[in-house]
């Protein structure tokens, strides 16, 4: 994450009380855990130190991350999220400020006394794999935004699903920062949050923890269709997932937003979707009504669907869809990972990868210490 030191003057950094949160928060930059801006006064201040305060190897992060100072302070400009040491506070309290879409996590110095508070940032996602994949729009994002000089790292906590809240909740109570990210379930836009979701509504920030809720049913609605594809390939599937493949699409070319909300796993049927319409107003009917005559029946006009199994159903792409879409990916050069983006599919990834840098964003080279 992004560190910026703000209202601090010669004085404060000369000041033993607070000579421990510099040694930290410059060593968490030279260990590349995160970026670390100031005036370059408070970097001159602790070069040129004579009271032996701080250590050779302090005042050489200090010099390293004054020579990156230009570079890293443009950064703001495109994170979503940063913390804000303020020398003017003098005690361990905190607050979370919003200002243009930007979230601030202000303390002072002294809530960085102690360094478990200046290890990778914690995130925590409701299954492992999410935090792979999320780690990959991210870093496209980065590149999108000619980020490169910065790196990605974060300790990934797995919230296992129905517990996520209880990891979140567990590690706050210490006032560790932390990141929680969880999709919200919903199979319909007018459907209550659902799942995990449905324990984090009310403020996105607790304590020291922030909580974003994605605005999609599940992960794998954020994998592109041209990557399901080459993975259909890649298992020898096509042909046996041709019409779902063909169905969804041509779901998502009627309301592209119809890939948010359904079961890219599981698969689709009109008797559900047409239960759902009916207990949060009519969304799916539409969209399958603008679809060619191959897929339109008599249960659309009726509004219900009572057939055994379901007139109109497709099979979804199986539980190892994640897991083998980062398989594929993986075996590839990430870097040139540039996957076709529909416009509202590409609005997520910059929203999600704009969040998920923020928090997990460092300095790209390890600081020199001489």
């Amino acid at each position: 994450m992004l560190i910026n030191i703000e209202n601090v003057s010669e004085d404060d950094v000369l000041n033993q009380e607070h000579s421990i949160a510099i040694e930290n928060l410059l060593r968490s930059f030279a260990e590349n855990k995160h970026i670390l801006i100031a005036p370059r006064a408070f970097f001159t201040a602790v070069i040129k130190e004579s009271f032996g305060i701080y250590s050779a190897s302090t005042k050489a992060f200090a010099t390293e991350a004054l020579r990156g100072l230009m570079e890293y302070a443009a950064l703001k400009k495109s994170i979503s999220f940063y913390v804000s040491v303020d020398f003017s506070i003098k005690d361990l309290s905190y607050e979370w400020l919003n200002s243009e879409h930007v979230d601030k996590f202000k303390c002072g110095p002294l809530f960085f006394n102690d360094s478990s508070q200046l290890q990778k940032i914690k995130i925590i996602f409701e299954n492992p794999l999410d935090s792979d994949f999320l780690k990959i729009i991210a870093s496209y994002y980065a590149r999108s935004e000619k980020l490169s000089r910065c790196s990605i790292g974060f300790n990934a906590l797995n919230g296992g699903g129905g517990s996520t809240k209880s990891v979140f909740d567990r590690e706050v109570q210490n006032n560790e920062l932390t990141f929680c990210i969880v999709d919200n379930d919903k199979m319909h836009p007018r459907a209550p949050f659902g799942g995990t979701s449905s324990h984090f509504l009310g403020s996105r920030v607790y304590k020291s923890g922030m909580v974003k809720i994605l605005d999609v049913h599940e992960i794998e609605s954020l994998l592109p269709f041209d990557t399901i594809e080459r993975v259909l390939e890649k298992l020898n599937l096509v042909f046996k997932k041709k019409g779902s493949l063909d169905f969804f699409k041509s779901l998502c070319a009627v309301d592209e937003s119809a890939k948010f909300y359904f079961d890219h796993k599981k698969g689709f049927e009109l008797r559900s979707a047409l239960r759902l319409d009916k207990a949060h107003g009519d969304y799916w009917r539409s969209i399958i009504k603008g679809l060619n005559e191959l897929y339109k029946c008599d249960c659309l006009e009726r509004q219900e669907c009572c057939c055994e199994p379901s007139c109109l159903s497709y099979e979804g792409f199986g539980d190892g869809l994640l897991s083998n879409a980062l398989e594929y990916i993986s075996r590839g050069n990430l870097r040139q990972y540039n996957p076709e983006l529909p416009p509202g599919l590409k609005s997520k990834w910059d929203d999600v990868g704009k969040n998920f840098f923020s928090w997990s964003c460092g300095p790209y080279k390890k600081a020199r210490l001489s």
